[in-house]
């Protein structure tokens, strides 16, 4: 038995989804029934969800704080304070559309690693749904789409249980006047059974995924309609814009994630965010310069589209080390929530960008992890799910906040939205087990969706809700004692108070023992909310301005600590500390090359190679315009007035045909700056930079400068002559031993001298020429507006260095450095 047999019905035949349910204080003793292997009770109504508090577990008294929260109607005043929430005794009254994948349950006879027979109870534990780690495939399979309407019975709207070809529709999203359904179908060529620690598992999962399409299914009818495809293209995460036509996620530009030094790809093919007509033809790309990945687009109340965007270029990866030496983070937790113009233009990061924690109602440190699959509550506060990858089925916490102006991500020093908030105090969304109360497991949420009384339908994973770290034998003593000896049982539930104070407080709307159900949506019709006015040029150019690069908020928001500001340059802009904001002269635009190969065929600190497509010097009052290639990814950086990288973005970005993109400050990114209006950029004609060139390469223009200028005393000392050796040496292996920087007193000879980012060795800084040891030597002074005795334990410049480099050789060694220091392969 792979997975617990189950009556499906026909394709379009109405079901009725059968309730866990119970009044008052028997609502436990009904799951311990369960549990003991009684029949599930049928109830036509919604049912508090069980929990031990119901049965003599003690509560906080009403009013306390913690026990009532906030919730502002529509158009309401100044937001009232959480504690004075009131709980909302309100019930699903609309329909909803929702995904389903069978639960493994039931018990399985196994043999463990070593040939041991052994009977699992809990097979759900190793169950899996769609994440940030498992996109496309290696989660449970097979799936259906179902419409429940508002009195509870149920259609199957697509059916892949059936097929003999492995797929899952996933993704619904409603049409703005409640009567489509627009959803993607992810296809595999099997389904594989799970395994873990040497033992093969009863969980299927799609294996081998060879495409996802687009479908549009008509509720009333139930006639289903693919949309146009191109074969072996991954079609997902759709949403509807306004005017009828559809935003989805797309894999049809082929392309990789960025090359970071010492890291496997993922080798999947990465997806971007497409417009195309109402039958998905004429099919356009929006998002070039997420050369990572985007998905999951949300259309918003105000017009603006949001969506999770994954950063891994340059160093925004390296916002921690996993306990390394110049090591990223865990890649695939990488994702924050950007929005834009309904075009695809304007883009502006929403929450996550700076990886700042904040404090929940409860007290806890609340982390940004992977920010996936958005919503939004009825008085326009916008939600997401925080979710650790891989390994908790895509749940954790979600946060919601109330909006910022447009353009504006937060409050310094965190740039946090001002009123960000945890949903539920129960949640967690670390890399472990639920929350643990009176004797069990408790649960992981996500999914977030907005419904009547400003709650949030949920998709809520009860019990354990994890599967990292453990043997097989481990993970079923763990459940063993759980109600039902539930591992995760994932079903739609809404809440009753924000934040939610405990399981108890939800209501569940659909969850069946033998499937997970989530990603659920509300089907009712909608006013399509207006667009905003957009800048466009007057001739379809496409054109960059800033009233004010004068303004900046790009100091980081710690104090400097050597060998620990990898925080600081993967989050908070990027500037040379110690060098004055006045210093800024001009700004650099490179063009961004999207990795296309499979194999790798450069290296450099950016991840994608570069061009140059030139500078643009400011103006009196600190504004520019610069026109740029449209749809072509480009990154900036600010510049002194020798031409060298002082402050620098990270982020590639791109502009729409006939986009007129205005910021009014250097990342001012906590308020709204200087109006375009009053500034000189206004009328300025725009400086003209559509052709790029390359940026200069280590063995055509720079290894012939160390040899024409630094070999004859440089010969054994230092590894000019080593592209690797003298750019990629974060342990200081190729600097002799009375030359290393002590970075920490260890026994551990990587520990001792270990260097992390910004630097990849220590004479080269990924950031800057201007505080890499490399360009001090050629330039013979420290270049960084610190001096030797500034820090005691950062890299000196030592003894004056006298070198016969000219000024167009001493210029191309800092563009080489300020480019990403790269060599082809």
């Amino acid at each position: 038995m792979l997975y617990a047999a189950v009556v499906v019905p026909s394709h379009g035949q109405d079901i009725h989804i059968e309730r866990y349910t119970g009044p008052g204080a028997a609502l436990w003793e009904e799951f311990v029934r369960i549990r003991m292997g009684g029949e599930v009770s049928v109830d036509p109504g919604p049912a508090q969800v069980p929990s031990p508090s119901s049965v003599g577990a003690s509560r906080p008294p009403p009013g306390t704080v913690g026990e009532l929260a906030t919730q502002a109607p529509e158009a309401s005043g100044p937001r009232a304070p959480i504690e004075d929430e009131p709980v909302y005794e309100g019930n699903l009254e609309e329909a909803i559309v929702y995904v389903r994948v069978p639960r493994t349950i039931g018990r399985h006879q196994v043999e463990l690693k070593n040939d041991e027979p052994y009977t699992l109870h809990s097979p759900d534990v190793w169950d899996r749904l769609p994440d940030s780690r498992h996109v496309f495939e290696g989660f449970n399979a097979p799936g259906q789409l179902i419409y429940r309407d508002a009195d509870g019975g149920e259609r199957i709207l697509y059916d892949c249980v059936l097929r003999n070809d492995p797929c899952v529709p996933l993704d619904p999203m409603v049409s703005f006047d409640g009567r489509r359904i627009l959803f993607s179908v992810y296809w595999g060529k099997r389904l594989k059974n799970a395994s873990w620690d040497g033992t093969t598992l009863p969980n299927r999962w799609l294996d081998q995924a060879t495409e996802a399409r687009l479908h549009v299914v008509d509720i009333a009818t139930g006639k289903v309609t693919p949309l146009k495809h191109e074969a072996g293209v991954f079609d997902v995460s759709p949403a509807w814009l306004p005017d009828g036509r559809i935003l989805f996620a797309s894999s049809r530009a082929r392309f990789r994630e960025p090359w970071l030094d010492g890291i496997t790809p993922n080798r999947r093919v990465e997806t971007q965010l497409y417009i195309a007509d109402e039958q998905g033809g004429n099919a356009v790309n929006i998002s070039p310069h997420e050369v990572t990945t985007a998905m999951h687009p949300y259309v918003l109340r105000n017009g603006r589209i949001a969506y999770s965007s994954h950063w891994l270029s340059h160093n925004l990866a390296y916002g921690s080390t996993n306990g390394s030496i110049n090591w990223p983070g865990t890649l695939d937790n990488m994702w924050l929530v950007m929005d834009m113009d309904v075009r695809g233009g304007d883009m502006h990061a929403l929450l996550g960008a700076h990886r700042n924690t904040f404090k929940s109602a409860s007290g806890r440190t609340k982390t940004m992890k992977a920010l996936h699959f958005l919503g939004q509550r009825y008085n326009s506060d916008i939600c997401v799910s925080n979710y650790y990858r891989g390994n908790n089925l895509g749940l954790g916490d979600v946060f919601c906040w109330t909006p910022e102006p447009v353009g504006v991500e937060g409050a310094l020093p965190e740039f946090l939205p001002r009123n960000l908030y945890n949903v539920a105090n129960w949640s967690k969304s670390n890399d472990e087990p639920s929350v643990k109360q009176d004797g069990l497991y408790q649960g992981k949420i996500g999914y977030p969706e907005g419904m009547p009384g400003n709650q949030l339908l949920l998709t809520v994973g009860r019990g354990f809700c994890t599967n990292v770290s453990g043997t097989v034998k481990s993970f079923q003593e763990r459940v063993a004692e759980q109600p039902h000896q539930r591992g995760c049982d994932v079903g739609v539930y809404h809440t009753t108070r924000i934040p939610s104070r405990q399981m108890s407080d939800m209501v569940r709307v659909v969850d069946r023992e033998e499937w997970h159900e989530f990603g659920a949506r509300v089907v009712v019709a909608r006013s399509a909310p207006d667009a905003p006015d957009l800048r466009y040029t007057n001739d379809g150019s496409c054109q960059l301005a800033s009233s004010d690069a004068g303004t900046a908020e790009t100091s980081a928001s710690r104090p400097y600590a050597f060998n620990k500001n990898y925080k600081s340059m993967a989050n908070n802009g990027g500037e040379v500390h110690g060098l004055p904001h006045s210093e800024l002269a001009a700004i650099r635009f490179w063009e961004v090359l999207p990795n296309k190969k499979e194999r790798r065929a450069f290296k450099n600190s950016i991840g994608n190679q570069l061009r140059l497509l030139g500078d643009v010097p400011l103006l009196r009052d600190k504004s520019f315009k610069v026109e740029l290639p449209c749809d072509t990814p480009y990154v900036m950086a600010g510049l002194d007035r020798m031409g060298r990288v002082i402050k620098r973005d990270q982020v590639p970005q791109s502009l729409r045909p006939g986009e007129k993109r205005v910021c009014t400050g250097c990342h001012l990114h906590s308020k709204s700056g200087r109006s375009y209006e009053e500034s000189l950029a206004f009328t300025a004609q725009a400086e003209v930079l559509l052709d790029s060139r390359p940026v200069p390469t280590y063995a055509r223009d720079i290894k012939p400068i160390f040899e024409r200028r630094c070999q004859t005393c440089h010969v054994a000392d230092l590894p000019l002559m080593d592209y690797d050796a003298l750019v990629w040496d974060q342990f200081q292996a190729s600097v002799p031993e009375d030359k290393r920087v002590l970075m920490r007193e260890s026994d551990n000879e990587r520990r001792r001298w270990g260097i992390q980012r910004p630097y990849t060795s220590k004479y080269v800084n990924s950031m800057f020429a201007r505080e890499s040891l490399l360009y001090w030597k050629a330039a013979n002074q420290r270049t960084d507006g610190r001096t030797d005795t500034t820090y005691p334990d950062d890299i000196d410049f030592g003894l004056n260095h006298p070198v016969s480099i000219t000024a167009i050789e001493l210029r191309t060694l800092a563009e080489w450095l300020d480019s990403g220091a790269g060599a082809l392969e």
